[in-house]
């Protein structure tokens, strides 16, 4: 959690300089893009802060000095904590990695006075006058935050399948600027079938935002297609086998051809994941508890039927990279509950709960 340590006001009228390792000068050059709107918000002085690398120039104030621990883009997204420390007209935000360092750097903008309220949209703040200078009252000082624990804690945006291109450029952007930490694909969307956008992909890793995959779309992996001949597969409700909305998962067969489809999905997003890879099987939104009502799913809530096709997907997910990790809706505990068991039913060791953050 945040914490303030005491209050601070920008002088953007003074001969700012942003220092940055050579990996962040992609950061460094947007902070500097938006220093530079708050200026001219300011109308006292236009122009955007230099931007000098680190190691090739004295450090001088004022000076906003930019650092990340780890500069990949790309791998353990959990480290998305910064920290931020003023000190005679210098400002330093440290991230922990490239996500962290840009979270630090929305952050201080943020609290700056900037908003992001919708993908596409964003507000300046007016600057106040000082005496003969034009500031912006920070709402916060110093600050730190820890990087999250596991992939359970990250602030995750769901994209829906119908989002267009143009609008999923303007989603990513706007999923960076507020702190999110990765964006989440449906499995049958688009984006991994080969037809995606290079483009978004490009945008999503240049601010070290990760990809995950899956969503409240359970019923993918029973195609309708096979309810014709296949009707067992299916969930009854009031003695009649529905095509719609999950399946039996207490029947061999059915649990045999989700693993298998599950499998597939799985192994083609992954193509266009990074490791460590998160997946989420969530039930069909509006539809938690439609599920089966057959003689033999009678003995289970729609909570345990859950947990039992979860615990299927899973399997064939652990056998693809036995690190992968896959979200579940869990009916009858707290998200923050950790318990192994669910009812007596044991999740699998590759399962946390989870719920959609959005989308």
């Amino acid at each position: 959690m945040a914490y303030t340590l005491y209050m601070e006001k920008i002088d953007l009228s003074k001969n700012w300089t942003i220092y940055a390792a050579l990996p962040a000068i992609g950061a460094a050059e947007e902070l500097a893009m938006y220093c530079g709107m708050l200026r001219e918000q300011a109308g006292r002085q236009q122009g955007q802060p230099k931007i000098a690398e680190i190691g090739t120039a004295k450090l001088s104030a004022p000076g906003i000095i930019l650092k990340a621990n780890r500069y990949e883009n790309e791998g353990n997204h959990d480290l998305n904590g910064f920290t931020r420390k003023f000190e005679n007209d210098k400002i330093e935000i440290t991230g922990d990695s490239m996500r962290g360092l840009w979270n630090g750097i929305y952050d201080f903008l943020a609290a700056a006075g900037i908003k992001w309220p919708n993908p596409g949209q964003e507000g300046l703040p007016q600057a106040q006058e000082d005496g003969a200078c034009m500031v912006f009252p920070l709402k916060s000082g110093n600050v730190k935050t820890p990087s999250i624990s596991s992939a359970r804690e990250r602030k995750r945006f769901f994209i829906s399948k119908k989002t267009n291109v143009k609008e999923r450029l303007k989603i990513v952007k706007w999923a960076a600027r507020n702190k999110y930490d990765a964006l989440v694909f449906s499995l049958d969307d688009k984006f991994f079938s080969g037809g995606h956008s290079a483009e978004y992909v490009k945008i999503a890793k240049h601010y070290a935002l990760a990809f995950e995959a899956g969503g409240c779309n359970f019923s993918l992996l029973l195609p309708g297609k096979l309810f014709l001949f296949n009707r067992d597969l299916f969930r009854m409700e009031e003695g009649k086998r529905k095509k719609n909305h999950h399946f039996c998962p207490t029947n061999p067969k059915t649990t045999s051809r989700i693993a298998k489809r599950a499998g597939n999905l799985f192994k083609r997003a992954m193509a266009h994941m990074t490791s460590p890879y998160v997946f989420h099987l969530l039930p069909d939104e509006g539809h938690e508890n439609t599920w089966c009502a057959c003689p033999a799913c009678r003995a289970f809530t729609p909570g345990e039927q859950n947990i039992i096709a979860v615990n299927t997907a899973s399997d064939a997910l652990a056998k693809l990279d036995p690190n992968a990790r896959l979200s579940f809706l869990d009916f009858g505990m707290e998200p923050e509950n950790d318990e192994p068991e669910t009812r007596g039913i044991t999740q699998r060791k590759n399962m946390f709960r989870s719920a959609p953050s959005a989308g």
